[in-house]
């Protein structure tokens, strides 16, 4: 079966599940769930390498997870409809809103061996409702992946560009200059991100550089091990890095045409310094 045919089964199985089978699921006992590992990107930052790198180290990654993205299928629904009044954290509609996380996680932990045991999800858009699910588990682990922005902005994911790209961005048509775009909300979003995570969350936020893991795989998965708290073997370490494959678009910027990338904004600059990015 090819990626998109496993990806239009996954999305149809996901779908019967989530209206036949999860409003019968009874509530889990709070005590059993331990605060979850959370990976957050702009969409098209190589997160997927990341959940089968923990699963590697006994993490529950989901019991529905898109095939071709490594998406927490539960966190995308809830995400793909309920990503602005998350954001926004409105009081008045944070009870209702929490009530549907939670029951949608709930089908994501199904089929768990051990409730009680080390999970998390993977979502890009994750990062941009950080306090909303700092709230929601107040000793959750943030593992948030960051790629040169002009990188990015030539990637050809663009769901939150055409999702939520007018309303992040304040435009009438964002996607007129989708590359434009994407690096505005590139550096929007990662500095929200890392602003939130150390606010929030303290120690328990981690910044990675995905050229840093293209480079230096093993030493970055273990700092990531490290931070979730999973001493691993380096057996494991070994099979993790071989999950890592750099791809050849790395730096594929320098060779565009976009006068944005090669000369952008002080805005966008500052973010790029603050990642470690130069000029």
């Amino acid at each position: 079966m090819d990626s998109s045919n496993a990806l239009t089964s996954a999305n149809i199985r996901f779908h019967l599940f989530r209206t036949l089978v999860l409003p019968m699921l009874p509530d889990e006992p709070a005590q059993q769930v331990r605060p979850p590992v959370v990976i957050g990107a702009h969409g098209g930052s190589g997160t997927r390498v990341l959940p089968p790198a923990l699963r590697l180290a006994g993490f529950w990654m989901g019991s529905w997870v898109n095939p071709r993205t490594e998406d927490a299928m539960s966190t995308r629904f809830f995400l793909q409809r309920y990503f602005e009044p998350a954001m926004i954290d409105e009081p008045t509609q944070r009870v209702e809103l929490e009530r549907l996380f939670r029951a949608l996680i709930r089908g994501h932990r199904v089929r768990m061996p051990d409730p009680s045991s080390a999970w998390g999800w993977k979502n890009p858009r994750s990062m941009w409702v950080i306090p909303f699910l700092a709230r929601l588990y107040p000793g959750m682990r943030f593992i948030h992946l960051v790629r040169d922005g002009r990188d990015v902005a030539l990637s050809k994911n663009l769901n939150l560009l055409h999702k939520h790209g007018a309303w992040l961005l304040g435009e009438q048509s964002p996607e007129a200059d989708p590359v434009r775009a994407q690096l505005r909300l590139w550096a929007l979003g990662n500095a929200i991100a890392a602003r939130d995570g150390k606010r929030l969350l303290g120690d328990n936020y981690l910044h990675l550089s995905y050229e840093e893991l293209c480079r230096a795989p093993r030493e970055t998965l273990a700092r990531m091990y490290d931070h979730v708290g999973q001493s691993v073997s380096c057996r494991i370490l070994d099979r993790a890095q071989q999950l890592v494959v750099p791809p050849s678009s790395i730096n594929a910027w320098r060779h565009s045409e976009h006068e944005c990338l090669h000369r952008p904004n002080r805005e966008i600059t500052d973010v790029l310094h603050r990642f470690g990015y130069s000029s």
